[in-house]
């Protein structure tokens, strides 16, 4: 038992450093051609926070294993919000004037409520996904928008966050190294998640939304501290939020063109709406002091726990 946790936690520590590895890479490859430091660091923050989850929900697709995906997805969504914003504000009360965010959450909310209409049948098709796809695209497009009206304050934390050597050997490398290392770590995070899973008598479905999940936000939130503790909380909100909508939009849309999904009646009616109501909660928190308190954190966290709580009383 004790070998199997360690290489699940293995796999999860080689998928955080490939993804790392491969952002650092490009980011400086495409500064190198010319791109600036806030255009890639708002790309890091925008779509590389997701990276992890998407290894691991491709290398669970690869394995056949399309629940342990698709809970990965939902479970990861769920934990930006409850785990990695809510201990980062905990650590230090996140500042956050993204104006991407107001872009961000209300998609959140909109995903959400679109995957639980589309799953009315009880599985995502090619069309759902189809839909999906075209949403990425929309949003992409609005962050564009956005991203030409942000302040200065945002646009220094990004180009912090972007800021990295320029070397065209060295990135290639990183993107090399980072490819092999995240593809092994996301096999051997999905082959012995699924193992400890089955060990401790849990579904695929709850395996994905519980070890997968908490399992891969933990090396996101402990950056996040970071993150939170350099007075950086746009950063630390902006991956989040972004992260969840690439799963919702991206991730969902590339599985379920892939092949239909079967959609669990407990996704429709109990994840994706804790999802909304966390975006929905979430919402004000900004809207109001642009702070995310201690006390905010607090009450997120609280809701987080209380949902895993229910998810594992109901699987017994």
């Amino acid at each position: 038992m004790l070998e199997l946790i360690g290489l699940f936690v293995l796999g999860l520590f080689l998928v955080t450093l490939g993804a790392d590895s491969l952002l650092k890479g490009t980011s400086g490859l495409a500064q190198n051609r010319g791109a600036g430091g806030y255009a890639a660091g708002l790309a890091m923050v925008v779509v590389g926070s997701s990276l992890p989850e998407v290894a691991i929900s491709i290398a669970a697709l690869a394995l056949g294993h399309f629940e342990l995906a698709l809970g990965n997805v939902i479970g990861s969504s769920i934990a930006n919000f409850g785990l990695i914003i809510s201990v980062a504000a905990l650590a230090k009360p996140l500042n956050v004037n993204f104006r991407f965010l107001y872009v961000a959450l209300p998609m959140v909310a909109a995903s959400a409520l679109a995957l639980m209409a589309m799953s009315h049948n009880g599985t995502l098709g090619y069309w759902d996904g189809a839909v999906l796809l075209i949403a990425v695209i929309l949003f992409g497009w609005s962050i564009k928008r956005a991203a030409v009206q942000e302040n200065d304050a945002v646009r220094k934390e990004m180009a912090y966050v972007g800021n990295t050597q320029l070397e065209v050997p060295r990135n290639v490398l990183r993107i090399v190294v980072g490819l092999a290392v995240l593809g092994g770590g996301a096999y051997l995070a999905v082959h012995k998640g699924l193992a400890l899973g089955t060990r401790l008598g849990m579904s695929e479905l709850l395996t994905g939304l519980t070890l997968l999940a908490i399992g891969s936000a933990i090396p996101e939130m402990t950056t996040a501290i970071v993150a939170a503790a350099r007075g950086q909380g746009n950063v630390v909100v902006g991956s989040a939020v972004a992260s969840t909508v690439i799963n919702l939009l991206l991730v969902l849309g590339l599985m379920s063109i892939w092949k239909p999904i079967p959609m669990a009646r407990s996704l429709v009616y109990v994840e994706l709406p804790v999802l909304i109501a966390f975006s929905a909660a979430f919402y004000p928190m900004l809207k109001g002091d642009a702070v995310v308190s201690r006390r905010e954190g607090g009450i997120l966290l609280f809701a987080f726990v209380g949902l895993l709580l229910y998810q594992l009383v109901l699987a017994r």
